[in-house]
């Protein structure tokens, strides 16, 4: 079915999403936008709240290097209860995605250092990288099942574990970085193992 040319925007997306967020004819309260990476927004190991949250923060810091919105105010805006999100910013602050001065009323709500290389983008992008690589050679629902249960298991949770150890170290110094090269490629190994024992026949593999 075909919809009506009027009805659809044919322009560039950023561009119209720039201009959606400028518009104020009606509404004038809120005029910005947020840049989220697709890191962010695909992270494996986030829970949708989680990243909801972490978006909201982002949002409020602007040009700015902190923020200290209400819980109430964060909850009105991803739509959870302020207890729920009590929970899940403590969860992002656990996984080292945010850190928090802790006020008598409002807590002020940073961003670590090196945030592009966060553990949990790492892992998640490299999850992706996989994924882009087979996705056509077998039934792209039955992936998606199986990555959900990778990434769940405790051997996603060590590789993990062993690339937040590393943050203890300056990421500048070619010792981290070529660890962290070696982790993640060791990880796409059990990736690529793990996957021709769930896609690929005996048959195959003998060829």
């Amino acid at each position: 079915m075909k919809h009506a040319s009027y009805h659809l925007f044919s322009g560039i997306a950023y561009q119209y999403m720039d201009e959606t967020a400028k518009e104020d004819t009606y509404t004038a309260v809120h005029k910005g936008y947020t840049i989220v990476p697709h890191k962010i927004l695909r992270c494996y190991g986030l829970s949708q709240y989680e990243k909801l949250i972490l978006i909201d923060l982002i949002s409020f810091m602007g040009d700015k290097s902190s923020c200290y919105p209400t819980k109430e105010t964060i909850a009105r805006n991803v739509g959870c209860s302020s207890k729920s999100v009590e929970r899940h910013i403590r969860s992002l602050k656990e996984k080292g995605l945010i850190y928090i001065n802790e006020g008598n009323r409002n807590h002020e709500y940073y961003l670590p250092r090196n945030f592009h290389q966060h553990p949990y983008l790492l892992m998640s992008e490299k999850t992706h990288e996989f994924i882009n690589e087979v996705r056509r050679a077998v039934n792209e629902r039955e992936l998606t099942h199986w990555i959900d249960g990778i990434v769940k298991e405790e051997v996603y949770q060590k590789f993990l574990s062993r690339l937040m150890s590393l943050c203890n170290h300056p990421f500048g110094s070619s010792f981290s970085k070529n660890e962290i090269v070696s982790d993640l490629a060791d990880y796409k190994t059990y990736l690529e193992a793990e996957y021709n024992k769930k896609f690929t026949t005996s048959d195959n593999q003998s060829e």
